[in-house]
């Protein structure tokens, strides 16, 4: 499941739209972990497409559309349906105009769809201020499918806190850190807790290849929160590490 602050420095190839800036994005990482749980423990790859912009004046916000994607290439256990296991989301997103200097509002909707089952839908509100060289933020996300009654009504909060910093011209550094609250679905049939789920500490480092394309490393240390919020059936991986190129236009 897509694009949580877990470190991903991207990825891919994308043509260009006359009317919007356009990126691409692919990642190869050691495993597949979503908001702390372990989706897949294999080699993963990940690419990834966005637009934004849209011709919109800068005043008035600004749109983005993407898709992301994971799949196992080596993956062969279990099930023919689980082989490659991969998902699809698809996410539009809306940038507020900045009514506080340093102060980013937005919201979207994610649409998670998966080979193995019902896919879910989430609505995602997200808030972030930078402050002397520290990126403070906050995202708020809730399930609204009533197609999987397990995750309806499942609200998850991130708070996190990173630090950029140029060591060259082209290559820079950055670290920081993020902690999750979650509360649970409507058909929690774990019985698990409301409450801390897990948190991650995380470096990465970035370099430029010209005007378009940059590669990016991260490494992420993901730790449990209670085990009664997420569960150790759930929590297996601790460590995360994705490489990335990406084309920008």
């Amino acid at each position: 499941m897509k694009k949580t602050l877990t470190v991903a420095i991207a990825t891919s190839l994308m043509a260009g739209s006359a009317m919007a800036g356009a990126s691409g994005t692919v990642d190869f990482a050691n495993a597949h972990i979503f908001r702390g749980a372990t989706v897949l423990d294999e080699f993963s790859v990940q690419p990834g497409i966005e637009l934004s912009g849209f011709g919109m004046p800068e005043q008035y916000g600004a749109f983005t559309a993407g898709a992301w994607s994971t799949f196992a290439p080596f993956f062969d256990e279990g099930p023919a349906e689980y082989n490659n296991i991969y998902e699809t989301d698809w996410y539009l997103a809306y940038a507020l105009p900045q009514f506080v200097e340093g102060l980013d509002l937005s919201l979207g909707l994610t649409e998670y769809q998966y080979t193995f089952g019902a896919g879910e839908r989430e609505i995602n509100l997200g808030a972030g201020y930078d402050i002397g060289g520290f990126a403070l933020g906050t995202t708020f996300n809730f399930m609204i499918d009533d197609e999987n009654f397990a995750t309806d009504g499942q609200t998850y909060i991130d708070f996190s806190a990173d630090y950029a910093f140029d060591l060259s011209d082209g290559f820079d550094v950055s670290a920081g850190a993020l902690f999750s609250y979650m509360m649970q679905g409507q058909g929690n049939d774990l019985l698990l807790d409301n409450g801390f789920n897990h948190y991650e500490l995380y470096g990465a480092v970035g370099y430029d290849l010209g005007e378009m394309w940059s590669l990016g490393f991260s490494l992420a240390y993901i730790g449990q929160g209670d085990d009664k919020v997420l569960s150790d059936v759930a929590y297996d991986v601790g460590f995360l590490g994705i490489f990335g190129i990406a084309c920008e236009m």
